[in-house]
């Protein structure tokens, strides 16, 4: 068995071993090495016999099967041993030999001549790491942390076990995330440490520059060495050579042996080799501008504001504030901190964002700078604190007739972002439009109204404009685009947006699910987990998707502009599990960590508030809140509340607003047909159309409504047809449970009668119904009495075993 250290080599024989009698051990050992026989001395007797010394130990070895450890490491008289003891086949022979070290002639023979079978151990793949570490926790491990664990072990599960024992996890509501920084445990540095061995002095200073530094383009005479004992990688890149060390946990070992001073002295030395070649990736601002400031000589305030934004735009914001703040300390003017402002925000600090933002404006800017503070300041007021009305103030009091033709076109464009944010969907396409009149807009401008108009037509469901809006920008920027990640998650948002409203499911997961994995920004993270939890919750996959919106939920800090969407999905997965404690604990948590910034923030909890109420059993309530979207200014937010009328029984509130809508795509067509379905025939149709787009819990509904239509009409065939189907598609939606489902659970009920049975099944008296229902007290009693004749139970609580049972 063969592999690197740590792959788990001698635990895996020990394992296929400990059941067996007759086994004898031999562990290898560099020092033992120096002895002929010296891993056998335990095992043969003190002193050898004149002749053959092989046959003399082989006759010695009373074992049934002997286990050889680091095989590797024998002396070559005890690897001939082992030879010998194979070709005699009186013992079971199982060796383990670490990957790329040398060992002697007899053992490589072994496999060579095929002797014995060969087993490599290869790394964990990260699907098999997060097996792994799910059983060992106890729990799942978030996304982003599972990618760190499987990057800095590289799969090795002795690392692996070793990166959990520092403590560098932490479990949030059943949930894994790496937290702060990693301090390896002694094991696993000195593991390391000696696969790295004694290094020469250049050898080390060359490590050390890699540790701190790589990859990096080195031309030294000891890079073969460290390459041929595996120490290093080289890949070409053009002309150059880009060095790493072969694995991250080496670099974390070598920095760990270097003190403050050395440490210095090696990053001010990384940075005059990059500046002394010029710098000229654009990646070299950033690494030197670190390299100075932790080298203790900061230095430029520009290089370091220039460093800034460069963090910022990949989604380091603790290193970006913490530039931004030297810079500024180093003599940085407005423009560093405006920076200052705008990662702030990004970090959701949203009211220390606005302090900054308030002391610039009130210091008098002009220009570009003003348009810029007042732009990203307002960015902040309606996102992070939701104030729509002095966000729009900020904008205008911006253009004071000073300023560019490219500074009132970026101010019109941000207020038709905050506009449409707000949810005035015309108002915010005329302000687009005002802009666009002005002229041809710059890069920056473009991008800013590019993917506001493209929001604004997701959010309209003019999803084939939306399309071909989103193809022209891209054209029109060419490959700059790549360089803007905020413009590129947000055309993603409005990709998914058009993929849920026209029913196109998968494309709406897979474009989550690599948004999700792209940024490493916490908040790009949560937001793309929610379209993520959104998507799998449509496809009846609740139980999925109640662990993903759990995932995004676990990335929110305190207070975000994203918490509404990740706590709204939530509590929705929640609800239609039936957790309806669990659903109402989520959304009073909202009330505190939710920015209520427009549609897109607060429909994800009335959605959910609709279906906790149904859940809980309150109808009436659960429609008024259902109403209350489907009178969103966004058409796709009106179409998804008009529909869920349709789900909760009044189909006729619904259909002619459904009927209005301009929202593209098959899938209003098939929320219309459901809500003027007028046989049970056209509800099997609209089942079946909703299994075509796969949204599998809302054709069981559509066929558990199908089947009371059948019964009521006395065609009994028909009523069980439906029935199985209704049936055999909830089975598929990881146990969820909605009103047009219960049907299923206790037939023959009218939309009334079941009504009063969950509440009564919830232990509600007829008063507390009556006051929830609006009722006399006489009607739920006898409308509960029915029940009970329907059910052939008689109290609160063999209904609520029934409805319990009927679920199971």
């Amino acid at each position: 068995m063969t592999g690197p250290a740590g792959a788990g080599k001698s635990r895996l024989v020990a394992q296929a071993v400990q059941d067996l009698e007759g086994v004898a051990w031999v562990r290898a050992t560099a020092s033992a090495a120096e002895i002929p026989l010296g891993a056998f001395a335990h095992l043969v007797p003190q002193t050898p016999p004149a002749g053959n010394p092989l046959s003399w130990a082989a006759a010695a070895i009373d074992a049934a099967t002997l286990v050889v450890d680091d095989a590797h490491l024998l002396d070559p008289v005890s690897a001939a041993l082992v030879h010998r003891l194979v070709l005699d086949g009186r013992v079971r022979v199982l060796a383990t030999v670490r990957a790329g070290a040398a060992a002697p002639d007899a053992v490589v023979a072994l496999w060579k001549d095929d002797l014995v079978p060969r087993l490599d151990l290869e790394p964990l793949s990260p699907a098999e790491t997060e097996d792994l570490l799910a059983a060992a926790l106890g729990g799942r491990i978030e996304t982003g942390a599972l990618a760190r664990f499987w990057e800095t072990s590289q799969g090795n599960p002795l690392y692996l076990r070793e990166l959990v024992l520092s403590g560098v996890l932490r479990d949030v509501g059943g949930l894994w995330l790496w937290h702060g920084t990693l301090t390896l445990t002694s094991t696993l540095r000195e593991t390391i440490a000696a696969r790295i061995g004694e290094l020469t002095a250049e050898e080390r200073d060359t490590v050390e520059l890699l540790a701190y530094g790589e990859p990096l383009g080195l031309d030294s005479p000891v890079l073969e060495r460290l390459e041929t004992r595996q120490l290093i990688t080289v890949q070409p890149d053009g002309r150059r050579l880009q060095v790493r060390l072969a694995h991250p946990l080496y670099g974390e070992v070598i920095r760990d042996s270097c003190g403050t001073l050395r440490t210095r002295a090696v990053l001010r030395r990384l940075a005059a080799m990059i500046e002394a070649t010029g710098g000229r990736r654009r990646e070299d601002v950033l690494r030197i501008a670190v390299w100075r400031l932790d080298g203790g000589a900061p230095g430029d305030p520009a290089l370091l504001a220039r460093a800034a934004e460069q963090a910022r735009s990949v989604r380091d914001l603790a290193l970006a504030e913490r530039l931004a703040r030297a810079a500024i300390e180093a003599g940085g003017g407005v423009a560093v901190r405006l920076s200052l402002a705008t990662i702030l925000s990004y970090q959701d600090r949203y009211a220390e964002a606005e302090e900054v933002f308030r002391q610039l404006a009130e210091s008098g800017l002009t220009g570009d700078r003003r348009v810029d503070c007042a732009t990203t300041r307002a960015l902040n007021l309606q996102w992070g604190l939701g104030r729509l009305d002095q966000a729009l103030q900020v904008l205008d009091a911006a253009d004071d007739g000073q300023i560019s033709v490219d500074g009132r076109q970026g101010l019109g464009f941000v207020a038709g972002a905050i506009t449409a944010f707000g949810g005035d969907l015309d108002a915010a396409t005329a302000r687009l439009d005002a802009a666009q009149r002005l002229g041809p807009p710059s890069s920056r401008a473009m991008r800013a109204g590019g993917v506001t108009r493209a929001l604004v037509l997701a959010a309209a469901g003019r999803a084939t404009d939306c399309r071909a809006w989103i193809e022209t920008l891209l054209a029109r920027l060419g490959p700059d685009a790549d360089l803007y990640p905020s413009m590129t998650n947000s055309l993603t948002e409005a990709r998914i947006r058009i993929a849920l409203s026209t029913g196109d499911l998968p494309e709406a997961l897979r474009l989550a699910e690599h948004a999700r994995r792209q940024d490493d920004w916490a908040r790009t993270s949560a937001q793309f987990g929610a379209y993520r939890a959104t998507a799998l919750r449509l496809a009846g996959r609740v139980g999925e998707a109640l662990a993903a919106a759990g995932e995004a939920v676990a990335l929110l800090p305190p207070r975000s502009v994203v918490a509404g969407s990740c706590l709204g999905e939530l509590a929705h997965a929640q609800a239609l599990l039936g957790d309806v404690a669990a659903a109402e604990a989520t959304l009073a948590r909202a009330q505190d960590a939710a920015v209520a910034a427009g549609p897109a923030t607060e429909v994800p909890l009335q959605l959910a508030r609709v279906w906790t109420l149904a859940a809980r059993g309150d109808i009436t309530g659960a429609v008024e809140i259902a109403l209350a979207v489907a009178a969103s200014p966004y058409p796709t937010y009106a179409m998804v509340g008009l529909h869920d009328l349709v789900r909760l029984g009044h189909p006729a509130v619904a259909a002619a607003r459904l009927a209005e809508l301009t929202v593209d795509g098959p899938l209003r067509a098939l929320l219309v047909r459901h809500a003027t379905a007028a046989t049970p025939g056209d509800l099997d149709e609209v089942s079946l159309g909703f299994e075509a787009f796969g949204m599998l819990l809302h054709a069981a509904e559509a066929s558990a409504t199908a089947a009371l239509a059948y019964r009521d009409l006395g065609l009994l065939r028909g009523a069980r047809a439906a029935e199985t189907r209704a049936w055999t598609l909830t089975r598929r939606c990881q146990g969820a449970h909605t009103l047009a489902l219960l049907d299923l659970e206790v037939p023959g009920l009218t939309p009334r009668q079941r009504e009063v049975a969950v509440l009564a099944a919830r232990g509600l008296t007829n008063r507390e119904i009556a006051e929830r229902l609006v009722l006399s007290i006489r009607t739920v009693a006898n409308t509960l009495y029915a029940v009970y004749e329907r059910t052939g139970v008689n109290d609160r609580a063999a209904l609520a075993d029934l409805l319990d049972a009927r679920r199971e």
